[in-house]
């Protein structure tokens, strides 16, 4: 393989990369819509896509594993293979937390459209949202202040998260709503979660950048990190 197309093909594996994250983009609103709406049909769409998601991710492993097998990369063509091999990783995990919250709205489980609980998770899926398209604008533009503003919004992400817990307090006296309402904690954990695998994204492009990996600031280390 010569150097043009091992560059080809390397920009082939990151076009891949970026249309798998906005695959998985659109499956997190559609997942959070179904919520919503109580949508099961729109549920069993979502679980059975992300085959979809799950190829893109098999497809651009296993070209970085062909070129890696083929070519002795240098440094810098290196760092964006790993920086691809392990995003490649939390775009798929992100899918993967999408087809969770599809089967909690497709177990029909009972929860009230009128409770502050579904809205929080509105607003916490709206925020991971825009984590995600953080993400893959400061890997398609290589930018360290891009991914460095990943952190602070996953610390925003962390504080409605954590309010879940407050709001369960208010179902404590009544077993019937406290249980749906704990699992509306645990779909509240699914959307933290999309919100870490994003900054860990932003810490590959800042590596990638930079040639020097460091872990970001977040909600788990809160020092010097804003809160607004």
């Amino acid at each position: 393989m010569s150097r043009i197309n091992f560059h080809e093909e390397l920009e082939t594996a990151e076009g891949g990369l970026l249309s798998e994250g906005a695959q998985v983009r659109r499956q997190l609103e559609r997942v959070c819509q179904a919520l919503d709406t109580r949508d099961s049909e729109l549920a069993d769409d979502i679980i059975a896509e992300d085959d979809r998601v799950d190829d893109a991710y098999l497809a651009t492993q296993t070209r970085i594993m062909n070129l890696l097998a083929l070519q002795a990369p240098v440094a810098s063509d290196l760092r964006l293979v790993s920086a691809i091999l392990h995003s490649n990783m939390h775009i798929e995990r992100m899918g993967d937390l999408c087809v969770n919250i599809a089967k909690f709205v497709r177990n029909q489980h009972p929860y009230p459209s009128d409770s502050p609980m579904l809205a929080r998770l509105q607003e916490m899926g709206a925020r991971a949202a825009e984590m995600l398209d953080v993400a893959l604008s400061a890997f398609a533009q290589r930018s360290v202040e891009l991914a460095e503003e990943l952190p602070v919004k996953d610390n925003v992400l962390d504080r409605l998260n954590r309010g879940m817990l407050d709001d369960l307090k208010d179902y404590a006296g009544d077993e019937q709503s406290f249980e749906w309402a704990t699992n509306l904690v645990l779909v509240a954990r699914y959307l933290e979660r999309f919100g870490d695998h994003a900054v860990d994204i932003g810490e590959q492009i800042s590596f990638l950048v930079t040639g020097v990996f460091r872990e970001f600031t977040d909600a788990s280390h809160p020092e010097g990190i804003p809160t607004t």
